[in-house]
C-alpha cells in the first residue's frame, strides 16, 4: 500500500484520507455503490491485480467500509458496501461532478445522475442548515481550529 501518515493531523480531511485514500480504493467504493460484487467482477470493471485488489478489500473490511459475505450455496465470497460506506456516496458524486466540469469527455457526459422515483437529474448542492437556502462554493467559509497539528 501507498504509505502515507496522516496520523499527526488532527483534520477531517486527513482522517478520511487515512482510510480511503489508498490507490483504487474510492473506485472501489465507487463500483461497491452500485450493489454487491464479487472479487472478479470488481476485478475485471478496475482492471487491477489480484494481491492490489486483495489488499484493498481486506483494508476497507478492517476499516469498517465493506462487508466480506460468503453467498449462500457456495464457497465464494462478495463484498458489500455498509452504511459507513454508502454515507459516501456524497463525495464520490461531488468528486464525478467536478471530474465531468474540469476533466470532460470529449464524447460527452460519462455518468447520469438521477432519482429513482422519476429520473430527475440530481446533483450535490451545498445550502444553508437553518433555511435549506442554496449557496455557491465562493459564499462560504472554512475555519479550523487552532491548533490541530497533533505533536509528532
Amino acid at each position: 500500500m501507498t504509505v502515507r501518515s496522516y496520523e499527526r493531523h488532527n483534520c477531517p480531511i486527513a482522517q478520511a484520507l487515512r482510510v480511503v485514500g489508498d490507490q483504487w480504493t474510492l473506485l472501489i467504493v465507487r463500483d461497491l455503490l452500485a450493489g454487491p460484487q464479487r472479487f472478479e467482477a470488481l476485478q475485471r470493471s478496475l482492471g487491477i491485480s489480484r494481491n492490489l485488489l486483495t489488499r484493498r478489500l481486506r483494508q476497507l473490511v478492517d476499516d469498517g467500509l465493506v462487508l466480506r459475505e460468503r453467498i449462500d450455496g457456495t464457497r465464494r465470497y462478495q463484498y458489500r458496501a455498509t452504511q459507513t460506506c454508502r454515507d459516501l456516496r456524497i463525495a464520490i458524486l461531488a468528486l464525478a461532478e467536478w471530474g465531468e466540469r474540469w476533466r470532460p469527455d470529449p464524447a460527452g457526459p460519462r455518468l447520469k445522475v438521477h432519482s429513482r422515483d422519476d429520473g430527475a437529474p440530481v446533483g450535490v448542492r451545498l445550502c444553508r442548515l437553518d433555511d435549506g437556502r442554496e449557496v455557491t462554493p465562493d459564499e462560504i467559509a472554512v475555519e479550523r481550529r487552532t491548533g490541530t497539528m497533533a505533536s509528532a
